[in-house]
């Protein structure tokens, strides 16, 4: 498997309501590890685009106006500029997962995440391998799309440094 450019795949707000974000400390680490195993692969992460676009005070009061007034059908093209930003960023984000060599989604704590699902199976229509590290063995959307499942970080840090010894 000749990996130059890996997909990482996470919860940014899983079952939050509103904008509230989880704990994105996990780029950071599994990035780590892939750069340490693989010396030169190119991490892409997704998250900061669509982070700063959810950070911004006009994207917080649009989404508060959007949630205070909330009818029983909308237009998404009728949403406030600041959304439609956010929109196109996820978009646009979700595609990178087809132009990547590996997707490694991390989908902790059993909580669903539907950006990432949609990342994953995005990766899985261009046919890029798709690596699930989750205990989500009984969710239909994990295990319809992934070549892999591991159960935590460390199983998948074995998994990277066998690859990695493999090659050389």
């Amino acid at each position: 498997m000749n990996l130059r450019r890996i997909f990482i795949a996470g919860t940014i707000q899983g079952s939050n309501r509103g904008l509230n974000i989880e704990d994105q400390s996990y780029r950071a680490e599994l990035a780590s590890i892939l750069e340490n195993h693989l010396p030169g692969v190119e991490c892409f992460d997704p998250s900061a685009p669509v982070l700063e676009l959810l950070a911004t005070d006009q994207t917080r009061d649009a989404a508060r106006q959007m949630l205070d007034g909330r009818p029983e059908a909308m237009r998404t093209d009728s949403f406030p500029a600041a959304v439609q930003e956010v929109r196109a960023a996820f978009r646009a984000m979700t595609a990178e997962a087809a132009k990547c060599d590996l997707c490694v989604a991390y989908l902790p704590d059993s909580m669903p995440s539907m950006g990432t699902a949609m990342e994953m199976y995005a990766a899985h229509l261009a046919g890029v391998p798709v690596v699930a590290i989750t205990d989500m063995v009984q969710n239909l959307s994990v295990v319809s799309v992934s070549d892999w499942i591991f159960s935590d970080i460390p199983a998948f840090e074995r998994w990277i440094a066998g690859l990695s010894s493999a090659r050389q």
